[in-house]
Order: C-alpha cells, then structure tokens, then sequence
C-alpha cells in the first residue's frame, strides 16, 4: 500500500522557508515545544490531500495558511505551498509512475491549484484518484489533537454511530430510506391503479351498454333503410305511371299548337302584301325623314354625353384646385417652421462656440500647473530612484544568494532522500520480486477457475434460450388460437343482440302476437288446460274463399279457442300479470247462438259463409259464432241488397257489408305471421350460454397467457441476469489475463532496476559533500549586503515625494474632467452643425421644391378649367339648333302618315287576329312547357328517388313484400323511428372504444399485478437490506470487541476489555458500551473509569477501528497526551511492534520522552523569529533547517 515517502512545506503557516521531510515505513516521531508547529505538519498533510475546511486547518480562512512571520523573520511570502510524495510501488495509486507527488498551492486571494506529478489538475480528480488507494482528509487513519479526549468522554450511542460509519451503515439505511419511498410510491400507484382499474372497469360496462345499444341502433337503421327502400320502390312506381299520363297530354297539346302556327303564319303573309301597297303610297320618304330623326336623337344624345364629360371635368378639376391650395398652404407653413428651428440652431452654434474657447482657456491653465509639479517631482524622485536603485541592486544579490541557497538545501535533501530511498529500494524489490512471482501462479489458477464457470453460464444460457423459444411459440399459438375464439364469441353476440332486436321490435309492433304465442307454448306445456289454439290453425277453407272469410272474420280467424268461460279466465289473468298484450279469446262451452238459421230470399247468394269452413265438429260453435251471421254474396249488388235487409253480407273479394249499411273494404293483404321471424326464447337462452361459455374459455386462455408471459418473464430476467453474471466472468478473465501480462512486465523490469541503483547511491554522497562547503560560503556572504540594505531604507524620505505626487494627482483629474467637458461640448456643437447643414436645409430645400410643383399645378388646372368652360357654352347652342330640326321632321311625318290611314286600318284588323292567335299559340306553348317541366319534374323526382335507392344500397326497384301498401310501410317505418328515437344518441366509435378500454383494462390488471409483485420485492428487498445491516454490524462489532481485547491487554499488560450492546435484541436501539477491567481490578463499564483509564481504553477503541479502514500510513496527534508513563511507554511498543509486523507507517507527534524512545526515526520541530524549523536526530536522517 502507498505511504508518505516526503513532505515539502514552503510559506505554510510558521514554515516560512521551504522545509522538506523524508519518512520510511515504520514508527516515526515528531515532537518539539509547544508552539513550534509541529501540528502544522498535520495540517499541511490535510492540506495537500483536499481539506477544504479552514476550522479544521484552525484559521479563520484561508488566506491565514500563508507564512506572516512579521518584521523580525524578514521573510515575505505570497503563496503557500506543500507537496507530498507517496511511494506506489504497488500501483495502488492509479498512476503509472512508482512515485506520486502530489501539490497544492494557495495565493492570497485563497485560490488553490493541485497538482499531479507535475500536471494540474481539479480538486475533484486529485480527490477521486487518491480515493483508489483508500487515502482522503477524513480518513480515520488521521488522528488530530484533542481527538483522543472527545473519544474517551464519548456516550455509548455516539460510539455505535462510530462504528456505523466506519462500517457505512448509512448506505444501508439510505438504500432501506430509498426503499421505503418507493414502497410508498408503489402503494400510492397501487392505490391509483385501483382506482384506475375501477373508472376502467365502469367505462367498459358503460361502452358495453353503448356498443349494445349501437348494434342495435345500426339493426334498426337497416330494417329502416329495407322500408324506406321499399316504399322509394312504391314511389317510383307511382311516378313512373304519372309520367306516362303527362306525355299522352305533351303529344295532344304539341298537335294543337302546330295548327295555331300555321294558321298565324298565313295572316302575316297578307299582312305584308298590305304593307307591300302602303310604302308604295310614299312610305319610303317618310322612312327617309325617320332616318333624319334617328341621326338628329344621336347627335344631341352624343353632344350631352360631352357635355357630362365637360361638367365632371370642371367639377374634378375645381376639387383638386381646393385640395392643392390646402396643401400650399400647409407648405407654407412648414417652411416658416424650419426657418425658425434653423435660427435657433444658428444661435446655439454660437453660444456651444463661446463656451468652447472658454474651456480651451481653462484646461491650457491646469496643464502648465500639472507641468510645473511634474516638474518638481521629477527632481525629488531622481534623488530618490539613485538610492532605490543601489537598494534594488542589494535586494537582487541576496535574492540571488537566498535562491542559490534554497535550492542547494532542496538539492542537498533530494540527494539524501534519494540515498535513503534507493538503499530501501533494493530491499523492497527482491521483496516484491518474490511476492510478484507467488502472485503470478496464483492468477494463473484463478484464469482456469475463470474460464471453467464462463463455460458453465454460457450452457446454461443456451439452454434457457431455447426454453424461452418454446414458450413465446406456445404464447403464440394460444394468443392466435384465442383471436379465432373471440372473432367467433363476437359473432355470437351480435347475432344474439341481432335476435334481441328483432324480437323488441317484434313485440312492439305486435303485442297481441306475442300474447297469443306465449299462451300457447304455455298451453302446449300443460300449464293452462283447455287451450286449444288459433281458430285459424283449427280450420281449412277452399283457396277461392279466403279472402271472403277472412274478411268477414274481421280479425276473429287470431282469436285463441278455449274450453270454457274458466280458462278464458285464467288466460287473461295470465295476460294481465304479465302484461303482454290483448288477445280474442272464444270459449266453445258459453257460446249463444246466432242468426243463421234465418230464412233468406235473395237472389245471388250462395249462402251461409260458415258452411264454406272445415273443422272438426267441436271447433263448428266457434266457427259458427264468428262466421254464422255472414252471408256469402256472388256480387256487389247482391251484397248492397242483403245489406239493405238486415244481412251481414261479404263478396268472394273480400268487401264486407254490414248490415243497415256499413262498408269495409280496400287492398287485401294476405296473413303474415310475424313470430316466424324470430327465433324462440329457448333458442336465444341457447345462444346466451354458448356465447358465455366461449367468454369462459377466453378466460382461461387469457390466465395460460399471463402464467406464460410470466414464465418468459421470468426465464428473460434469468437469461439476462447470466448474461450480465458472464459478461462480468469474462471482464474478470480479461483482467486476469492483464493482471498476468503485467506481473511478468513488473519481474522483468524488476531486475533490470536493481543493478543501477549502487552507483547512484555512490554519486549522491559526493554530491552532499560539495553541496554543505558552497552553503557555508553563501551565509558569509550576504551578511553585508543585508546591513547596507537597512541603512540605506531608513535615509530615504517618502513624506515630501508623497505631498508632491498627491497634488499632481489631483491636477490630473481636473484635466480629465475638464477634456470630457471640451468633448462633450465639442461633440454637441459638431451635432448641432450637422443638423442644420445635412437635415434643416435639405428639409427646407425639398419643401421649397415641392411648394414650386404644386404652384405650377394650379396654373395648369385654372387653364385647363378656362378652356372646359368655354367648351360647355359652345355645346350647349349645338344642341339647341338640333332640338329644332327634330320638331320641324316631327310634323312632316305626321301630315304624311295621314294619308296612309286606310290602308292601316286594314294592317290593323290582321294585326288584331294575329295577336289573337298568338295569345292562343303562347298558351298553348305554355301548356307545352309546363307539361315538359311537369314530366321532367316527375323524371327529377324519380331519378333523386333512384339516387336515394342506391344510396341505400339497391340498384334495381325492389319488390314489397306480402303487397304492403304503403301506409302500412309507413307504420312499420314510424315503429322502427319510435324504437331509434327510444335509443336516442347513440356513440358511433362505441365499437372501437370498448375494444380499446377492455384493452386498457387488460393493461391496467397487468400493471396492478406488477405493481404488487415490485411492492411484494420491495418489502423483501427492505427486510433483506435490514437483516444484511444487522448481519454485517454484528461481525464488525464482534471484530472490533476482538481487536479492543488485544489492544487493551497489549496496552495494560494483561486487562481485558470488551464491546457490549445495551440492546441484544435491536443493536441499532441502543448504544455500544465497553466493558474494561485493569489488572488487579473488577471489571466496570468505562464510563465509571478515571479519566487516565478512559483515556487507554479510547486509545485501544481507536486502534481497533482502523480493523476497518487500513491504511498504510497514520498520522497520530498527542494521542498519549492524557496517559500515564507506564501506559505511554506499552503504546509505542505497541506502535513499534504493529509497524514492524504489518509495514505500516506511524508518524505521531508527541511530548513524551517514553514514546520518543520507541521511535526508528525522530524530527525535532522548534521555533525562531516567528518561523519553524526541523531537525532529524537519527543517525538515518539528515538535518533540513531552512
């Protein structure tokens, strides 16, 4: 392990001169009077190594750890520096030199810079690379003065604490205390994914319930789309029938009016022989003046046109005339405007101008009374630099001498350190050289190790890996197997709910259906006797004379036949409790008879309707009490006169004649039976099952699943903790292998190294020799130097240079001041004249420019406004002279059209017949047209409804089941729209949300049972982490009770001690006591101990706890300052026997002359003027006194 090879001490605390330490293994002493500063060597040491803690270095700061030894030491220092050098031959220091030097260096202001080797480097990575070899400033292999009396007066649950943090019981309580909050997260996730899988689950019954209500909302939309389609079909049948009545009437009207043209067309052929006649009677003159007149209309309506043109211009022109005079005036303005603001520029030019020249004046007169002084100072200060000179000249030779001097004492120490070290250089290499070669046979035996259990993890990887291959198969074949189960239980359901559909509406449409259906089932069951069945089911009737009895029937044919009046009873109150509907219902015991035995005289009727039915002669009462009272008539007529007697008459089609009157009639619609539609309850109980006996088997697939993601887990984890555990295995192999490479490389340099170091040894002391004669020389030397210095400081007078070079400081600032007053008002004046020259005159000269434009602008527009004035006169008398022409042709053409009037009067007449047959052609034209649009609406009509067909997915007219006539479509739509609008609103992404909530729903019951698997691992994890930190206490504290017996027997010569716990049962509950007992006496707990036996009893305890944190080297502070000569004296053997057995290091600074005896090596540190000094006093050492 590194130990401390040299100590370098420069300007640190009272080491006002550079101070250098060697040290070997083994028990090393330090003492000297009090104050001398022997504790500052521990300081420096704690220094050096990082500590960061000035109360701990006892200064107030840092900047106190530099050297201020005051006026009688002479010496001065900025900086203060310590260097240590640590053997590393072992290289447990990670650097690749045998030697690591280490520096810190701190400057006034308290920055530190740390060194390695040489290389600077941050504290951080100096820390971390001496934190490798198990070296730090708090290490308990530092022991510092006054540490010894706060251990002996310790309390039990203080010396637990001790112990827990050698033994770093903190990391345990840390990795429990990180434990426990993340099993309080884990029961917080817990509880919020109950929560969750709660909100989960009701959202998955609500989407449940939606999805339900939309299969059967997309059901009813279907069925409503069959009907619309249907009754679309019946429309465009409808429509199709109207248009062809529309082009029958189209064809007539289209005949008609080509009559009407060809008459019209004749008249106006006369028309235009007449007027033929007429133009040759003069007609062609008076076309000739109508052309004058059209000339003489153009032109007037051509020169007003002008005239308009003329007015908006004169109107424009004068509106910009009045904006351009504004706009002048405004230049105007502006330009008086600059005119002031130039002036003002002018005068503050002037005045900046003034104040200039004044200034200049001003700073000329502080410049020759700065130059005066100067002057004066320069004749006082040449006196002075002579003197300062000759004093610089003596401060550089006894620099010199002082540098000469330090560096032959460093040289001299190095020399001597370097004997010392090559002579235990040779004895540790043949040592290590050995050891390297028993280490080398043995890391050959660990490579083989290695490679063996590397071979065995990779088999057993190899192995897991094809077990997790034939469970993901597995997974996937169940996985895909339980995809077909639930597409098939999917089926199932919305077939069920297909079904459910159908028969609510079923039972909406029809609840007389459903109670006669359920009280036969019940009757077919024996649950209600006498129950017989349908009338209709209990009859045959010929195929020609079913409209006719079904007709006259009137509904009765659904009415259900019972024994008697008793099970008509029962029946309805069946109906009544479960509130189903109401039926017909014909009890063959109580029935009256009727009116068929009547005698009936009318011509054309068959007979009796009841005679035409076949049953069994126990249905013929029922029969005979719905049909009995109805006659069978061969016509209508004969039915309207069996009326009109008193008889109740049908016809063969179905038309019923009440009698007295009454008519029943329309459309016949055969039977349909809705019930056969729909499948039975049992049925629907038979799907039910089927479909929850597929969700059962879904479930236990989905458990297989989970048991088998959790064994693929788990065989994943297994495969990736081997492959860490062998990545590991082989890192450990590749460091052995390096670990071998260099045992070899270290032999072999080895025992190249051991042959050079006897010539070395033998030039480093001829060195020394010559090195002590050159000393002596130097101290000679610079004793005169250092009294000439002296004088001639105390001749130089300072006071008068000081006054001098005071008042021409001042002056100096007056002239500062005074020059940033001459710039800013020369910078202001600059600005000013800028202004005025580069932006109010060209302001002034762009505006002038621009009031020029816009003069010249007005002269133009009052010309052109002149000349459009005139303009206006000239066409204003044009069209007056127009105006006249026009009247004088106007009355020439009227005398002319006079004489033309009898042959108008007949162009007239035509012209009246014309107009009549052209009012009666447009009519007719008009009839044409709305038939067209009547036909091409009735098309429009068809084709929209054709499009709407095909929208509802039909290309072709679809047929109407049974013959429904479209009311009765319209009730069955109307039902349909009751039931969608009972639904309501349905969700339209109901499907796919349910999908993905019972998908979040698997993930959250996934996510809870990992949850409570990772709690289940944390609360183990905990207990583990607590067992491991009572494990591994209880053995520290069984090894420290071990090494505190020794310690102490080895210390008193023969007592005994021992660790107790005041809690066996919880050791962290309370405190460690030590239990002591001194020769000759009973054993007593320490605290009821003198303060001596205390004291050795806190000295065994600390001894013991480095068990825990060895080290190669200690450094001890008084620790004997409270024991007695006896217990003293058993201490350094102690320290001496325990350096010797385990080459350790132990550097103790102590006062007692019984510990000083035991030593292998002794510094003696002692003070002179404010400064330490050290002195060896072994015959191994060599004296270092700078």
């Amino acid at each position: 392990m590194p130990y401390i090879k040299r100590i370098e001490i420069d300007g640190f605390k009272t080491f006002g001169l550079k101070t250098v330490l060697t040290f070997d293994r083994g028990f090393t002493i330090i003492t000297g009077p009090n104050g001398s500063g022997k504790t500052n060597i521990i300081d420096a040491v704690l220094f050096c190594l990082g500590e960061l803690s000035a109360k701990r270095l006892r200064v107030e700061n840092f900047s106190n750890l530099i050297f201020n030894g005051g006026e009688k030491s002479g010496i001065r220092k900025n900086t203060a520096k310590v260097v240590i050098q640590f053997d590393n031959s072992e290289g447990r220091i990670p650097v690749e030199t045998t030697t690591v030097t280490i520096a810190r260096e701190i400057d006034k202001n308290g920055e530190s810079v740390y060194r390695i080797n040489g290389r600077r480097v941050p504290r951080a990575h100096l820390l971390e690379v001496l934190s490798v070899a198990g070296i730090t400033p708090y290490g308990h292999n530092i022991v510092l003065q006054g540490t010894l009396t706060r251990m002996a007066e310790i309390s039990t649950i203080e010396r637990r604490k001790i112990i827990e943090d050698m033994l770093g019981i903190a990391q345990y309580d840390a990795g429990k205390a990180d434990a426990e909050q993340k099993l309080k997260e884990a029961d917080v996730a817990i509880r919020a994914a109950l929560g969750q899988i709660s909100e989960v689950q009701r959202r998955v019954e609500s989407l449940e319930r939606e999805r339900n209500n939309l299969l059967r909302y997309n059901l009813l939309k279907k069925e409503m789309m069959r009907l619309e389609s249907m009754k679309i079909s019946l429309n465009i049948r409808d429509l199709e029938a109207e248009s062809k009545g529309l082009l029958e009437e189209l064809s007539k009207a289209e005949e008609k009016s080509k009559w009407l043209f060809e008459r019209r067309e004749s008249l106006r052929a006369k028309r235009r022989e007449l007027e033929s006649e007429l133009r040759k009677l003069g007609f062609s003159a008076i076309q000739e003046k109508n052309a004058q007149m059209v000339e003489i209309e153009v032109n007037i309506r051509s020169l007003k046109s002008r005239l308009n043109e003329i007015l908006s211009k004169i109107s424009g022109g004068q509106s910009s005339l009045s904006k351009l005079g504004g706009l002048q005036k405004d230049l105007k303005q502006q330009i008086e405007s600059l005119k002031s603001e130039i002036e003002r520029s002018e005068e503050k030019i002037s005045q900046l101008t003034l104040l200039l020249g004044q200034l200049g004046k001003e700073l000329e007169e502080k410049q020759s009374i700065y130059d005066s002084i100067s002057k004066d100072l320069s004749e006082v200060r040449s006196i002075f630099e002579e003197k300062a000179r000759r004093i610089s000249e003596i401060e550089e030779r006894i620099g010199k001498i002082q540098k000469e001097r330090i560096d032959l004492e460093g040289e001299r120490a190095r020399l001597h350190s370097e004997i010392s070290i090559y002579l235990q250089r040779l004895k540790d290499l043949e040592n290590k050289k050995g050891e390297l070669q028993s280490s080398y046979e043995r890391i050959r035996e660990l490579l083989a190790g290695l490679d063996e259990v590397a071979g065995a993890q990779r088999k057993r990887i190899e192995d897991l890996k094809s077990t997790l291959e034939r469970r993901v198969k597995r997974r996937s074949s169940i996985e895909e197997e339980t995809k077909e189960v639930e597409r098939i239980a999917e089926v199932a359901r919305e077939a069920l709910i297909k079904f459910e559909v159908q028969k609510n509406l079923v039972k909406k449409i029809k609840s007389e259906e459903i109670a006669l259906k359920h009280l036969e089932e019940l009757g077919a069951k024996g649950v209600i006797g006498g129950v017989y069945g349908r009338l209709r089911n209990l009859i045959k009737v010929d195929g020609d004379y079913i409209r006719a009895v079904e007709a006259a029937a009137s509904g009765w044919l659904d009415s259900l036949v019972v024994e008697d009046l008793n099970v008509a009873f029962v029946c309805i109150e069946t109906l009544r409790r479960m509130k189903i509907g109401r039926i017909k219902i014909i009890p063959l015991r109580n029935l009256s008879p009727n009116s068929a035995g009547r005698a009936v005289n009318i011509d054309g009727v068959y007979g009796w309707i009841s005679s035409l039915v076949q049953c069994e002669e126990r249905y013929r009462p029922a029969v005979e009490f719905v049909l009995g009272d109805t006659l069978l008539a061969l016509s209508e007529e004969v039915a309207i006169k069996a009326s009109k007697d008193g008889f109740r008459a049908v016809t063969i089609d179905g038309n019923l004649y009440e009698a007295w009157g009454g008519i029943e009639s329309g459309f016949y619609r055969r039977y349909i039976d809705l019930s056969s539609f729909i499948p039975g309850d049992e049925a629907l109980k038979s799907l039910d099952k089927a479909v929850s006996a597929l969700r059962k088997y879904l479930d236990n697939r989905e458990n297989i699943i989970t048991e088998l993601e959790a064994e693929i887990s788990k065989t994943q984890n297994e495969i990736m903790a081997l492959s860490e555990s062998l990545a590991r295995v082989e890192g450990e192999i590749d460091r052995v292998k390096r670990s071998l490479s260099q045992a070899d490389a270290q032999i072999k340099r080895l025992e190249s190294t051991i042959g050079d170091l006897t010539s070395r040894i033998r030039n480093g002391r001829e060195k020394v020799a010559s090195i002590e004669e050159r000393l002596n020389e130097l101290e000679s030397a610079e004793k005169p130097l250092k009294d000439e210095h002296e004088r001639l400081r105390s001749e130089i007078d300072l006071l008068s240079l000081h006054d001098k070079d005071k008042r021409r400081s001042e002056i100096i600032q007056e002239i500062i001041h005074l020059k940033q007053r001459y710039n800013n008002v020369e910078s202001e004046l600059v600005m000013t004249k800028a202004k005025v020259e580069g932006v109010l005159k060209r302001n002034m000269e762009t505006l002038m420019a621009q009031l020029n434009e816009i003069s010249k602008q007005i002269i133009n527009l009052e010309g052109e406004l002149e000349e459009a004035l005139k303009e206006e006169g000239e066409i204003r008398k044009k069209i007056e002279e127009l105006e006249r022409a026009r009247e004088t042709l106007s009355r020439e053409i009227g005398e002319a059209k006079d004489k033309m009037g009898i042959f108008v009067s007949q162009i007239d007449s035509l012209e009246m017949e014309i107009s009549n047959l052209d009012m009666e052609y447009d009519r007719e034209i008009k009839a044409i047209n709305d038939l067209k649009i009547k036909i091409q609406s009735v098309v429009l009509q068809a084709s929209r409804l054709r499009e709407r067909l095909r929208e509802l997915g039909h290309e072709e007219l679809l047929e109407v089941q049974g013959g429904l006539p479209e009311n009765e479509l319209d009730s069955w739509l109307k039902a349909v729209e009751e039931e969608l609008k009972h639904i309501g609103a349905v969700n339209q992404l109901a499907e796919s949300q349910y999908i993905e909530e019972v998908s979040r729903y698997k993930e959250v019951s996934t996510r809870l049972n990992n949850l409570e698997k990772e709690r289940e691992a944390i609360l183990k994890f905990i207990d583990e982490i607590e067992q491991k930190k009572i494990r591994i206490f209880m053995e520290a504290f069984n090894r420290v009770s071990e090494r505190v017996s020794s310690y102490f027997s080895r210390l008193t010569g023969g007592g005994s001690a021992y660790l107790k716990l005041e809690n066996q049962e919880d050791p962290f509950a309370g405190g460690v006591d030590i239990i002591v007992q001194f020769p000759s006496k009973s054993p007593i707990p320490v605290s009821g101990a003198s303060s001596g036996e205390r004291s050795v009893s806190a000295v065994a305890f600390l001894l013991a706890l480095q068990e825990f944190s060895p080290a190669s080297f200690y450094l001890f502070d008084e620790i004997d300052a409270h024991l007695d000569a006896f217990h003293v004296e058993r201490l350094g053997d102690l320290l001496t026997k325990e350096a010797a057995d385990r080459q350790l290091q132990f550097i103790v600074i102590t006062l007692k002359p019984e510990m000083i005896s035991k030593a292998n090596k002794v510094y003696g540190v002692y003070g002179q003027s404010g400064v330490s000094h050290v002195v060896s006093m072994t015959l191994k050492g060599v004296i270092v006194n700078e």
